[in-house]
């Protein structure tokens, strides 16, 4: 079976973790401050604050934003779902923007569209590394007098307009887990140009305990994860989670045991910055070879897949392979499953943000979930299995009604 993700794991993140266990908090401390530096430095900020999550960090930018109850925030109307209890908790109205299906990111009019008396902010994704009209919709919202907070959790090292994504708005987020170009096994980053507001969420996260396990333990779980997909048992397992019956039980499921595992924010760890240090080092060169890889899958889909447009504005960093599939995805789903591909469907690749929320009148969002697929495509496919997957697609595009 060939699995749709696949976690990158490497000798050294086992002697980062050893040596963490034993830090000093002092020098833990100084080992965070300069991967911070070190972020702040890619991104092209003045400011980047490490965090327990992405989300923690959008809670974070929310609180020192002084949204309060009632303020209204446009956010994408494809996007991961979770972050809708998040905006809620705080008594923010979610409004979502329709997206346009053939780049996934909402537009500068579908952003205009949505912005009303009560709006104070907008929400924007660079959806799957592909960057957003950014600039534009910057515009828009500076017109109104709105602050832009940019969700850069898939697009480290994409650019915009010459510019680094997570450098437009008053903040930005980014991700730290298993999946992502620069992974620390959970934690985050959040980035701004504005002194005030990072000195204000620097105050409220200094006092966060430091613990070097949690991320140690959580390493070591996806270690695990990671030897059940890479095992034969894998081909046997796969078609049962992903049957049309189980996979909606067991994606909640999966995303539940992550939720208990993020539990309390905590401080940065040493462990962590360690892991971050490293892996940015290498990130241009890795992104290099993964968007040629993207681009080679791109230029062999066969017909009724059509491909994520990415650099309608600017040059995008590769985190997933996602197309659109003109047919019936469960059936595209069990169809390669028999055939040994397993591929990322429906609430596995994003969700319907305006469907959750009650909003019919996003089309765009509406047929990127029906359509998009997630296909494979990671470090480690070797050269075989990417011909395999080229093979089965298209044998699938004549089968799949």
């Amino acid at each position: 079976m060939i699995p749709r993700r696949r976690i990158a794991f490497e000798w050294a993140d086992l002697g980062d973790a050893l040596r963490a266990l034993t830090v000093s908090p002092s020098l833990a401390a100084e080992q965070v401050r300069a991967f911070e530096g070190a972020f702040a430095a890619a991104v092209g900020v003045p400011q980047a604050i490490a965090t327990a999550s992405g989300r923690d960090a959008l809670g974070l930018i929310l609180d020192g934003l002084g949204f309060v109850p009632g303020d209204e925030l446009v956010i994408p109307a494809y996007t991961l779902g979770e972050l809708v209890p998040l905006i809620r908790a705080r008594g923010i109205v979610p409004v979502p923007a329709d997206i346009d299906p053939a780049t996934f990111n909402v537009t500068a009019d579908s952003v205009a569209a949505r912005i009303g008396a009560r709006t104070r902010g907008v929400f924007v994704v660079h959806l799957l590394g592909a960057p957003c009209d950014i600039g534009a919709i910057c515009a828009v919202a500076e017109r109104r007098g709105l602050a832009v907070i940019e969700d850069c959790a898939h697009a480290l090292g994409a650019q915009c307009e010459g510019r680094a994504v997570g450098s437009f708005g008053r903040a930005a987020l980014f991700s730290l887990e298993a999946t992502k170009a620069v992974a620390t096994f959970g934690g985050g980053v959040l980035t701004t140009s504005d002194d005030v507001l990072a000195a204000h969420i620097r105050a409220r996260v200094a006092d966060r305990p430091r613990r070097e396990w949690p991320p140690v333990r959580k390493m070591l779980l996806k270690w695990v994860e990671e030897a059940v997909i890479r095992s034969p048992a894998y081909a046997l397992l796969a078609p049962l989670m992903f049957s049309e019956r189980a996979a909606g039980a067991f994606e909640k499921l999966y995303r539940g045991a992550h939720d208990k595992v993020r539990g309390n924010p905590a401080a940065f760890s040493a462990f962590q910055a360690r892991l971050g240090l490293r892996k940015l080092a290498r990130l241009a060169a890795r992104q290099q070879v993964l968007n040629t890889r993207w681009e080679a899958l791109a230029a062999q889909l066969p017909g009724r897949f059509e491909r994520q447009q990415r650099n309608h504005h600017g040059s995008a960093a590769f985190y997933n392979f996602v197309a659109r599939f003109d047919g019936d995805i469960g059936a595209l789903r069990q169809a390669a499953l028999r055939g040994g591909l397993d591929l990322g469907v429906g609430s596995e690749v994003m969700d319907d943000t305006a469907a959750m929320l009650g909003f019919g009148d996003c089309p765009g969002a509406a047929c990127a979930f029906r359509q998009a697929v997630l296909l494979p495509l990671y470090p480690g496919l070797s050269e075989r299995r990417f011909r395999r997957v080229v093979a089965t697609l298209g044998r699938l595009a004549q089968e799949v009604k």
